[in-house]
């Protein structure tokens, strides 16, 4: 995970910090999603994965269709907003869940961890890469916002999640907290486009 940020002023208060990374359980979560194939709009909207699950006929228990997509959406709501969504030693919270739904992810849950640490593996490298050649896209973001602003940014404390997912995406899930993908990430004006309005909101 990569944090970057600075203090500013004569009595060197807290200026912004931004984080970012990708995360382990969320990816899981998704794969899961996408084996099942089940709804992408619950709870919000998140692209397929990238690269595609590969095809899986569905095995579900009595309750059917809708009710596992129903508690996969709690699930993945319940990891977005907790510290699991950063964490791979969090778990996969699935304690409260049901034995049916818990099963359900048990039955592919090999494949999934795969994929997500295949994706956690892959994503360190690009950013890795990505500081190497253009430096880090955040601090050049705030400072064309502080610029246009006519002053430094207000604190505020950034949360950026990569998530394996097709397409140009940028979701807010919390004041300080925004999921994204790879592609949009590395792209300085989709980027703009899309984090700019929350960083200045922020700042």
């Amino acid at each position: 995970m990569q944090r970057v940020g600075g203090i500013f002023g004569r009595e060197a208060l807290p200026s912004w910090q931004g984080s970012e990374g990708s995360s382990w359980p969320l990816a899981v979560a998704l794969f899961i999603r996408d084996v099942y194939a089940l709804p992408a709009t619950k709870p919000f909207f998140v692209p397929p994965m990238d690269p595609e699950v590969p095809e899986h006929i569905p095995v579900v228990g009595p309750a059917g269709d809708g009710a596992l997509a129903d508690e996969w959406a709690v699930w993945f709501d319940s990891l977005v907003h907790s510290r699991a969504s950063i964490h791979e030693s969090a778990g996969l919270m699935l304690e409260e869940r049901t034995s049916a739904f818990r099963q359900a992810v048990e039955n592919q849950l090999e494949p999934a961890v795969a994929a997500a640490e295949a994706f956690r593996n892959h994503d360190a490298l690009d950013m890795r890469n990505g500081w190497k050649t253009d430096g880090p896209i955040l601090p050049k973001l705030v400072r064309s916002i502080e610029k246009e602003l006519g002053r430094k940014a207000a604190p505020f404390d950034l949360e950026i999640r990569i998530l394996p997912v097709a397409g140009t995406w940028l979701h807010q899930v919390a004041p300080q907290r925004v999921l994204t993908n790879r592609a949009t990430r590395s792209d300085p004006a989709e980027l703009r486009r899309l984090l700019g309005p929350i960083v200045r909101e922020l700042a």
